[in-house]
């Protein structure tokens, strides 16, 4: 069935209602966020997350999908987050411990942007592509490194050696922020939201399997298939945020996800490996049920478990989920750990953390453009900081 909720719906991101259903195991634990399922198809299989951009809310995005494939489907899900000294998630450049559990992950699911990591933790990344891993991408992972120093300055993704031209992102998906050769925004950010259907000639593809009509809240990228790759879907941008019939007529569809077969790791060795990306999946895109379902049966699929996908596979949120609005420094909640996200009843995130970034004047323009397509957090936000954006309550 087809589920997704309008904004306006989940305006409580300000002030807490009643108590968090928060399972914490300890305070002043960082380790990996792992959720451990029982039962189900993917028994015996690890998949290991990486949440680490400053963006899209991949911190919010990735225990979500993590929860749902352990708790329905039984894999063991290992989330990892980019973490700062006091042990708290940090949205986008901050290190990523425990990136040891790639040793033996099945599946990596990779959801970055801009990252500058410590050497050794980049050693375990790229050992991983070097034994040739399975991986999904979502949005921002095509340019998952920047200013990246030393040895690995080849993965960034703005690197035009002929070695490994447009880093990691390029090689591994096919694209990097590069508007001939890659990806550029298309459409407004914040102002207009999209639509995302299956092409035709993917209609029968597994990972599309009971997934309909999809709704991103995040805007379009313009994004090009790579060479040999397999285009699965496509996206519209509407002139509106929340869902509608209301296309934008002067941008017509363009790519917005394929899967391919192979990618180049950092070696320049071409490995065999199943490799699916999209160019959405900001926190507030899982509200919607298909978005969830595409990017599981993505896993699915990547994992060579295609024969296990049915149309009707569990997809429903477990615990609570209260995405925040998608923008650089800002909006995220503040303050949290990974072991305040364990547990099936869990909140993510934690509405008793306040929201980071807000009281910056600098984040000020930002935030009031993110804040014109959401009302009822926008009154909220008026309310708590008056001097800054009280004029946006009337």
């Amino acid at each position: 069935m087809k589920t997704w909720f309008p904004l306006a719906a989940i305006a409580f991101f300000l002030t807490p209602f009643g108590m968090p259903n928060v399972t914490v195991a300890d305070e002043s634990s960082s380790s990996p966020l792992v959720y451990e399922g029982e039962e189900g198809i993917g028994k015996g299989k690890h998949i290991v997350f990486i949440a680490n951009d400053h963006e899209y809310r991949s911190e919010q995005s990735c225990p979500t999908l993590a929860k749902i494939l352990a708790k329905h489907h039984g894999f063991r899900c290992t989330v990892l987050f980019g973490i700062n000294e006091q042990g708290e998630i940090q949205a986008g450049d901050a290190p990523v411990p425990g990136m040891e559990a790639l040793k033996d992950a099945d599946l990596l699911f990779f959801f970055t942007r801009f990252m500058k990591l410590p050497d050794e933790q980049v050693d375990l990344l790229v050992d991983y592509f070097e034994r040739g891993g399975p991986v999904v991408g979502a949005r921002t992972s095509t340019h998952c490194f920047n200013g990246q120093q030393g040895k690995w300055a080849k993965l960034n993704f703005n690197y035009e050696g002929d070695d490994y031209l447009g880093g990691l992102g390029e090689q591994i998906f096919g694209n990097t922020w590069h508007s001939k050769r890659g990806q550029s925004h298309y459409g407004g950010n914040h102002s207009s939201s999209s639509r995302i259907t299956a092409l035709s000639s993917a209609k029968d593809h597994p990972i599309l399997s009971g997934v309909g009509i999809m709704h991103a809240y995040s805007g379009a990228y313009k994004s090009q298939p790579p060479t040999g790759s397999t285009p699965l879907v496509e996206v519209q941008v509407l002139n509106t945020f929340e869902p509608s019939d209301d296309v934008n007529e002067d941008k017509p569809k363009v790519s917005a996800g394929w899967t391919t077969d192979h990618y180049v790791a950092p070696s320049g060795e071409k490995k065999d490996a199943r490799v699916a990306y999209f160019s959405f999946g900001a926190g507030e895109d899982l509200l919607d049920e298909d978005t969830r379902r595409c990017f599981a049966n993505a896993c699915l699929w990547a994992l060579g478990m295609e024969d296990q996908i049915q149309a009707d596979l569990d997809m429903s949120l477990v615990g609570s989920f209260v995405p925040t609005p998608f923008t650089t420094g800002a909006l995220y909640r503040d303050g949290v750990k990974p072991s305040e996200l364990s547990g099936w009843e869990s909140e993510i995130m934690p509405t008793d953390h306040p929201l980071g970034g807000m009281e910056k004047q600098k984040m000020v323009r930002k935030v009031r453009t993110a804040l014109k397509a959401r009302p009822e957090l926008k009154e909220h936000v008026a309310e708590k900081y008056p001097d800054l954006y009280g004029d946006l309550a009337d």
